[in-house]
């Protein structure tokens, strides 16, 4: 072929370029599974932080019901009193009959607030706590993910997949021009 390019030129360089697509590939792969691997570990990171954010919230529910089941508390005690100097003013005897059971009932009903307050905040605390758990059970799983990603198998599993395409481009090169 005079002045142009052989079909033995063209065929090396269309091997070289499917060579050269190869690399790519591999390179891609590799960036690709960098990329996820990052990710999952990002993604855990911010599960486990999420996870101590909820565990702090649980702790700040139990520390409001406290406050609020002593102001309760309190709140009863203070009507308590109210309600036996208001008797002891009108000469009624707080040790029997109707004031001793509105007084009996004070207390029972104060209890019954106070401790609604303390069951409530426990409940929310432990919800906070069952998120925390989920939380750190999706950490750990996302971080078993970043460890589980290899960029190396992912680089030579491309390699290996391309390269019986490029071996069969050269071989079949090869066999036509010992033929021709």
């Amino acid at each position: 072929m005079s002045g142009g390019i052989s079909a033995s030129t063209l065929a090396t360089a269309a091997i070289g370029l499917q060579a050269a697509g190869m690399a790519s590939s591999a390179m891609g792969a590799r960036a690709q599974s960098k990329a996820t691997q990052a990710a999952y570990d990002y993604q855990s990171k911010v599960a486990a932080n999420n996870a101590k954010i909820a565990e702090w919230q649980a702790e700040n529910a139990l520390e409001r019901g406290q406050k609020a089941e002593q102001t309760s508390r309190l709140k009863t005690a203070q009507l308590k009193g109210t309600q036996r100097a208001a008797l002891a003013e009108k000469g009624i005897a707080l040790d029997e009959g109707s004031a001793l059971n509105i007084l009996n009932d004070t207390d029972y009903m104060g209890d019954v607030d106070a401790n609604t307050i303390h069951d409530n905040a426990a409940l929310e605390a432990w919800g906070y706590r069952a998120q925390a758990a989920g939380l750190s059970s999706d950490s750990s799983m996302l971080a078993a993910r970043a460890a589980a990603e290899d960029p190396t198998a992912a680089t030579t599993s491309s390699l290996l997949g391309s390269a019986g395409s490029v071996a069969s481009s050269w071989y079949a090169y090869k066999t036509r021009t010992k033929v021709g």
